[in-house]
């Protein structure tokens, strides 16, 4: 009996070292690219002379890179599209920063980037786009002359970038590549699939100023690696861009009082789903964000906007009416109804030294028109030769600062930014 449970047990030991040592990988090497799956999958569809468009195959070459699952390209006609990659969905790197999707664009920007040629292949006949405007599709690339294509969305899921996300129709003749690919990167539990750390991600926020940031990017940027900090800072919105795609990005500023000079840095919100891009113009914000890389240009993204919680990952208001425009001509809009109010009509104008003291009324832009009109007292610094310019009836537009909160008293920054009608 005990040769026979010694026996036993050695077995035990022997099939338990196996699974942890090495009879078959079971954890990862997340450093390492795997294509052993995409290898098998085979360009067959005749592409010379078609269109990507009208036929649903074409040449295409590189023209920016978006992120992990969305590439615009250039097709061999001279139409540039934007392409959003079928069966896949890597974790956001642009508009929200998530685990493991700054690597996933890393990793396409590396593939496309040593391509020697690309052909984009789409899911129906003529190609076709989903809510956004992209065109929906597969990515095939090769690197050189005598090597054979790759399918780029396979390898993605492959290398545990992506779920599946495929439908196993006929439509859709990959699926079972797909799907063999998505339960290689599972078992040995790549990437999205691992508890491992991701290096390109970070959790816990830097503190930071945009002066210092603008002073010394490197500190919070690695330039190499193409990825930046998680970090907090506090500026208030005073611009908003919402582009062609629909994609809305603001102009955060930040007050530096031993300066007093302004600094600004772009802050991307994504889509209008995305609730960081309903934030109000004017309200100062602890902004939380990674920083990016856009188009050569420095950008917050990841931003989170939260309303009622502050939590240290979120984004939210610590002060309302912080930034205030005067300006009659401006266009009613919700994102600067908080803070939006009219020309204002100058009661009073007093000079002490160099220090201008403007007492005026102006009335709060509303969609339905003007409330009535409030007081403010405005004060900005001038130079010792100032000659009085400014009196009683006259008006004016200018934004300035609201310092402490609902104290009527407005910090203009400098005196020409004071507009005289």
């Amino acid at each position: 009996m005990k040769k026979i449970l010694s026996v036993v047990i050695v077995a035990l030991l022997v099939v338990s070292c196996c699974v942890l040592a090495a009879c078959g990988p079971q954890i990862a090497d997340n450093t390492e690219y795997y294509d052993a799956i995409t290898k098998t999958l085979k360009l067959t569809k005749q592409f010379e002379g078609k269109s990507y468009l009208s036929d649903g195959i074409g040449r295409a070459t590189l023209e920016l890179l978006t992120d992990g699952d969305t590439t615009r390209f250039t097709l061999e006609q001279g139409d540039s599209i934007n392409m959003r990659y079928y069966s896949v969905d890597t974790p956001e790197s642009t508009g929200g920063v998530e685990k493991w999707g700054k690597a996933a664009s890393n990793f396409v920007k590396e593939k496309l980037s040593a391509a020697t040629e690309i052909v984009l292949e789409a899911t129906t006949v003529p190609a076709s786009t989903e809510t956004y405007g992209r065109y929906i599709g597969y990515v095939w690339y090769k690197t050189a002359e005598d090597t054979d294509f790759k399918n780029l969305n396979l390898e993605l899921v492959e290398n545990g970038f992506s779920d599946n996300k495929g439908i196993n129709t006929s439509d859709y003749p990959y699926y079972d590549y797909f799907k063999k690919a998505n339960d290689f990167a599972r078992s040995i539990k790549l990437r999205l699939y691992s508890e491992l750390e991701d290096p390109l991600y970070s959790t816990d926020p830097v503190p930071m100023t945009i002066k210092d940031f603008l002073e010394n990017n490197e500190a919070y940027y690695n330039e190499e690696a193409d990825v930046g900090s998680k970090v907090e800072f506090y500026a208030y919105l005073t611009d908003l861009r919402v582009s062609n795609s629909g994609t809305y990005t603001f102009t955060a500023t930040e007050y530096d009082a031993e300066t007093g000079n302004t600094y600004s840095i772009s802050v991307y919100a994504g889509y209008v789903s995305a609730a960081a891009s309903q934030m109000p113009i004017g309200h100062l914000y602890r902004i939380v964000g990674n920083v990016q890389k856009y188009n050569g240009k420095f950008q917050i993204s990841g931003v989170i906007y939260e309303t009622l919680f502050q939590m240290p990952e979120f984004t939210y208001v610590t002060q309302y009416n912080y930034y205030l425009t005067f300006n009659s001509s401006m266009s009613y809009s919700t994102h600067y109804s908080a803070t939006l109010y009219s020309d204002v009509t100058v009661t009073s104008a007093t000079l002490e030294g160099t220090e201008l003291t403007i007492v005026g009324t102006a009335q709060k832009r509303t969609k339905d028109g003007w409330k009535e009109a409030e007081t403010f007292t405005f004060k900005v610094t001038v130079a010792e030769n100032y000659s009085d310019t400014i009196k009683a009836g006259d008006t004016f537009s200018v934004s300035g600062l609201q310092l402490e909160e609902n104290s009527g008293i407005i910090t203009v920054l400098r005196f020409s930014d004071i507009v005289l009608k």
